[in-house]
């Protein structure tokens, strides 16, 4: 049954500088606690980019890593990537490596279809021509061991042809849910 006005009654009329209310949205409820029941990402679930950091009056290169879940499902990351230095023969490269908790200790994440979670490095470039420095064109990042895995995309180091990343130390840092200060190290 419809109902309308009554004689006498009239019906809200909107004047012209009345607005609309304004009610302030709840965004979707952030996805950094870590419930056990979700499991951990795997290499194959995560896309990964290396981002070379402008240079730093310190010496060292540094690098924001990216780790984007690609899977159609959500996954956890914590810790940190294992990071690798390769060469043109897909050979991982000794480069003496030291885990950091830069910039803090890690900070468990979920991350959605889509997600991403970050962790910076930072290693002492070298003279290709010296003994003790690792030289390579390629980095391999692993969330399930210590070293090796999948090829990262690298955005702003030099063509792979070129065989220039140079490494005498890598420090590599903690998996955070933010990118701010993640190479501020």
């Amino acid at each position: 049954m419809m109902q309308g006005c009554v004689a006498g009654e009239h019906a809200p009329s909107a004047s012209t500088s009345e607005r609309p209310a304004l009610t302030a949205s709840q965004p979707a409820s952030p996805a950094w606690s870590s419930p056990a029941a979700v499991r951990a990402c795997a290499n194959d679930d995560m896309s990964v980019v290396v981002t070379l950091q402008p240079d730093q009056s310190d010496g060292q290169a540094r690098g924001l890593i990216t780790l984007t879940n690609r899977s159609t499902f959500t996954c956890r990351v914590e810790g940190r990537a294992a990071i690798s230095l390769v060469n043109p023969a897909d050979e991982v490269v000794d480069v003496p490596t030291r885990n950091v908790d830069q910039p803090g200790r890690s900070v468990p994440a979920l991350l959605r279809p889509g997600g991403s979670a970050f962790e910076g490095i930072k290693w002492r470039p070298c003279d290709k021509g010296s003994v003790t420095c690792g030289v390579g064109n390629t980095l391999r990042f692993n969330l399930q061991a210590g070293t090796d895995g999948p090829v990262a995309v690298l955005s702003g180091f030099p063509a792979p042809e070129a065989t220039a990343i140079t490494m005498a130390s890598l420090q590599v840092g903690t998996l955070q849910p933010a990118r701010q200060g993640v190479v501020a190290w």
